[in-house]
């Protein structure tokens, strides 16, 4: 009995068919863990994109509050609407344009 199970195991049919699934296997591990690399990554990049919401929303929570304060009125109509109190001057600042052409007849 024990030299017929030797002989089977030591069969090419059966050692082909072993590799076969070993490699099968093997194959089918590495994808496994490449796909649970790209995931893993995925996660990542999410769990970012969540932490910069939150910020974001919590900003955005500040300035909610802080919108009814005279100071942020005042800030808000002095840069964005350009008004000043009475009495007070505003000042623009002009920047000088660049000629090439002047530069270029010298």
């Amino acid at each position: 009995m024990p030299r017929q199970r030797k002989d089977f195991l030591l069969n090419p049919a059966v050692i082909t068919i072993v590799i076969v699934i070993a490699v099968v296997a093997a194959f089918n591990f590495y994808q496994n863990m490449t796909k649970m690399s790209q995931l893993e990554n995925q996660i990542e990049e999410i769990e970012a994109q969540i932490a910069k919401a939150e910020a974001e929303n919590e900003k955005l929570k500040k300035q909610l509050a802080n919108s009814d304060s005279n100071e942020y009125i005042e800030e808000v109509a002095r840069e964005k609407l350009g008004l000043v109190k009475p009495g007070e001057k505003m000042f623009i600042p002009v920047e000088e344009e660049e000629n090439s052409d002047s530069d270029n007849k010298d």
